[in-house]
């Protein structure tokens, strides 16, 4: 046998890594809280809080809570603004091809300038344009409220049940926004 062929490919190495049973499990009975509670409060209510990119957005949150996409300034900002623009695009340019792709584009800059980054937002720019149009109503009812209740069940479920420190990535937003501040004040030398 080769050297060549004893060595595991780097793409063949997540076959290879020890699974984790008692973390799989954790994430996915999170995940179906998560969802199951948003469900829930929009059948009792009468109020759809369910939109598909909730489903990418349980993954982040429960099985990567560490990620700064998991925040939840993250997952509710990141799928408000890009409902947003979704909205706007939709308003513009109606349900031409390049408009889903400009949507998903300008979703994408504005997540990144105002530094709310999570990524399943970025489909929420082609269900407005695709399924549910102009109405501003959106932004409320599914949008910020299902999002933020996903966000609450996520920081409850993580902190109290896997007992992770949920914030740690808001400390160092804080910290750079605070060095960002102390540069951009400090006197110039010419």
């Amino acid at each position: 046998m080769s050297a060549a062929n004893s060595k595991i490919s780097n793409h063949q190495k997540w076959y290879h890594r020890r699974l984790n049973i008692k973390r799989i499990f954790t994430s996915s009975i999170g995940a179906m809280l998560g969802i199951g509670t948003v469900a829930y409060i929009s059948t009792i209510t009468g109020v759809n809080f369910i939109m598909p990119p909730l489903g990418a957005t349980c993954f982040i949150a429960f099985v990567i809570p560490d990620s700064a996409f998991a925040q939840p300034r993250n997952i509710i900002g990141g799928h408000v603004i890009s409902s947003i623009v979704g909205i706007i695009c939709s308003y513009c340019f109606g349900q031409q091809w390049w408009a889903y792709a400009l949507g998903v584009g300008v979703a994408i800059a504005a997540m990144q300038l105002l530094r709310i980054l999570h990524p399943p937002a970025a489909a929420n720019p082609i269900l407005i344009m695709s399924e549910w149009g102009l109405s501003l109503d959106i932004l409320l009812a599914p949008v910020l409220i299902g999002s933020s209740l996903l966000a609450l069940v996520a920081v409850i479920f993580n902190k109290f049940v896997i007992k992770h420190r949920y914030f740690r990535v808001v400390l160092l937003y804080v910290a750079n926004i605070s060095e960002s501040i102390r540069i951009i004040s400090s006197p110039r030398t010419p």
